[in-house]
């Protein structure tokens, strides 16, 4: 009876073991490796796709919706992809030994864009701009469009020029303490609008007088901030074209002053020089009468008699405010404005469009 309940206990425990062994098999063939994302992971038998993404906390990244300018309009607003061994699956599948899960980001798009013709009837100044003239056309304005973000405007001319019935004056070198403040008391008492392009560094230098410039109305132009004149300003490499214009259109805006007209030194421009102006937001102006007011000698009388021998409907003057004596431009100015204004032909700043 003892030896039979000894045998029993040995086949128990040996039934036992196997069991054990069994299981233990069992367990491993109940798992299988799949990779998910470049990482390899141990699964359950039957586990599905959508399963193992979770396990993993793995997630395609959404793609973004980007305005013009590459900045978030709608972050996740494209959802990634999931492939199942390079392929689209349903997220119930069920996964197999080896199997391959790639998770395939959103990609960032770029919003639409919104293309859009305004007409210009009154037209619209050359550039770069010689004389008072417009020319009738349309502007084609392309926009983001959900942003409306600009992205250009091009002026489409649909017509020949039109020549104004006015004169501007416009003065350069600027500011001056002595000199800008008595043509500017000279241009206020006769009601007549001017066009002052100043120089960086001498605005930094008397902000104040170009604040008298604005408070009394006139137009407030870029003359850049250093006036290079050797070599000639289209000479010049790019970037320091750039960097005149730039820096001089800083000094007008500490000065409280947003510049969009230019004038070149010497008027010296070229076609990158008009590209790079544009770029900046500004628009070039030179001048079709010059008194030569900046030689030394010119008398108050030689000015009077060139500009009056000169102006013309549509003339656009230049003269001086700085950069030297400008006695005799002082003294000339009331004598200019009565001979224009004899021609009848109105007094106007340049339009900033």
């Amino acid at each position: 009876m003892h030896r039979r309940s000894q045998t029993a206990l040995v086949l128990a425990a040996a039934a036992a073991g196997a069991l054990s062994v069994g299981l233990t098999a069992c367990g491993h063939r109940s798992q299988l490796t799949v990779t998910v994302a470049g990482h390899e992971e141990r699964m359950e038998k039957g586990t599905t796709l959508a399963d193992a993404l979770t396990a993993a906390h793995a997630r395609p990244r959404a793609g973004a919706q980007l305005d013009v300018q590459g900045h978030v309009l709608r972050a996740a607003a494209y959802p990634g992809k999931t492939l199942l061994n390079g392929r689209r699956a349903q997220r119930s599948t069920a996964l197999h030994e080896g199997d391959r899960i790639q998770l395939v980001p959103g990609r960032d798009r770029t919003e639409g864009l919104a293309r859009q013709i305004v007409p210009v009837p009154g037209g619209m100044p050359a550039d770069p701009q010689f004389v008072l003239a417009r020319i009738p056309g349309v502007e084609i304005v392309v926009r983001g469009a959900q942003s409306h973000e600009l992205v250009s405007a091009r002026f489409r001319p649909s017509g020949e020029a039109r020549v104004e019935k006015a004169v501007a004056l416009t003065f350069d070198d600027g500011p001056s303490p002595d000199f800008t403040p008595r043509i500017l008391a000279i241009l206020k008492r006769r009601h007549v609008p001017a066009t002052f392009f100043t120089i960086g560094y001498l605005v930094d230098r008397f902000p104040e007088v170009v604040v008298g410039e604005r408070r009394a109305g006139m137009t407030v132009g870029n003359h850049t901030y250093n006036h290079p004149e050797v070599p000639p300003f289209a000479e010049l490499p790019e970037a320091l074209v750039q960097d005149e214009i730039d820096l001089g259109a800083q000094s007008l805006a500490r000065a409280g002053v947003h510049a969009q007209l230019l004038r070149t030194p010497g008027g010296s421009f070229s076609p990158a020089t008009v590209r790079v102006t544009e770029r900046l937001g500004e628009r070039i102006v030179l001048w079709s009468v010059d008194p030569t007011d900046w030689r030394d000698g010119t008398t108050a009388k030689q000015i009077v008699r060139r500009v009056l021998a000169a102006v013309r409907p549509g003339s656009i003057v230049i003269l001086h405010d700085g950069g030297g004596d400008r006695s005799a431009t002082v003294a000339a100015l009331p004598a200019i404005i009565k001979g224009i204004r004899h021609r009848k032909l109105r007094l106007v700043a340049i339009p900033t469009r």
